[in-house]
């Protein structure tokens, strides 16, 4: 498959009318409203308006990416568009960023692996200074969609687990207290670290979710509407009392997308990468994307 073949003039914009990212994105999703693989476009425009955090992801001072997992689109559908100037904007963690590039994609969660290679198409074609170049001076939807770059591009094959693991995850022992995760996970901003063993087993998972349950636990016994006038050793919890114990796993040698698409159906946001049940790596829905990008 060629990476001209996601593309369309009429769900491309040139120029792209819009001073801030979130007006390119009106403006895209208004282009893919016509696409072919859009089923529910009022629940599409739902899920673009809720602007998490993660869908729009900065490919470098190159392009923009906003991207969408959802059952409103049957396929996955692309819109692109190129700004006269260039749209900016703060990120918290990385001050600000500009680019005249935009890039909508919306797949539904099954078709992981095919949105993985075109993000990592448009990431790697990008890259190449003469390739950018050409893209910023198209004239129109017609001429941009048309560039050679495009229609001889195959989509990249397969990444393996290893490829975009994070190899030295932060881990914790069972057998230290809750409180002191919870610090530890406010800290680095994690949402999640593996529990292992003295063998690097893993035995369990430890989120924000079990840490706002033990602070909610904590809450009913010492806080103003407490049911006993002395709590109990709520304090003294450790990891083991809330972690969970079923935790999906992964090997390092797994497509990529095969994981990715995993994820998705189970509605999981990360995974530890385990070989022989020992840990050799962590996995999440943002190194997916920040690896195929480049950033």
């Amino acid at each position: 498959m060629k990476l001209r073949d996601v593309l369309a003039p009429e769900r491309t914009v040139v120029p792209l009318q819009a001073e801030t990212l979130q007006q390119a994105g009106d403006v895209l999703l208004e282009r893919l409203a016509s696409a072919h693989g859009v089923l529910d476009l009022a629940k599409l425009r739902r899920r673009v308006s809720e602007r998490r955090a993660d869908d729009a992801v900065a490919m470098g001072d190159r392009a923009f990416l906003l991207h969408y997992r959802t059952d409103a689109v049957g396929q996955l559908v692309v819109a692109l568009g190129v700004a006269g100037a260039p749209i900016c904007r703060h990120a918290p963690d990385d001050g600000e960023q500009c680019a005249r590039i935009v890039i909508m994609i919306a797949a539904p969660p099954r078709h992981a692996a095919r949105y993985l290679q075109v993000v990592g198409g448009f990431a790697r074609l990008l890259r190449k200074p003469e390739v950018l170049e050409r893209v910023l001076g198209a004239r129109d939807p017609h001429a941009l969609t048309a560039l050679e770059p495009f229609s001889e591009y195959r989509l990249p094959e397969q990444l393996a687990v290893r490829d975009v693991m994070s190899d030295r995850p932060m881990t914790v022992a069972a057998d230290i207290p809750l409180k002191d995760v919870a610090r530890t996970l406010v800290r680095t901003g994690l949402g999640a670290v593996p529990v292992v063993d003295e063998e690097q087993r893993v035995i369990g998972m430890i989120s924000e979710r079990e840490v706002i349950r033990y602070l909610l636990h904590v809450q009913a016994f010492t806080g103003p509407d407490a049911r006993v006038a002395s709590p109990p050793i709520a304090g003294t919890r450790t990891v083991r009392d809330a972690m969970t114990r079923q935790v999906l796993c992964v090997a390092p040698e797994q497509p990529i997308a095969e994981v990715a698409s995993l994820m998705s159906n189970k509605d999981v946001d990360r995974v530890p990468v385990v070989r022989e049940g020992r840990l050799v790596g962590f996995l999440t829905r943002g190194d997916i994307v920040r690896k195929l990008i480049g950033t």
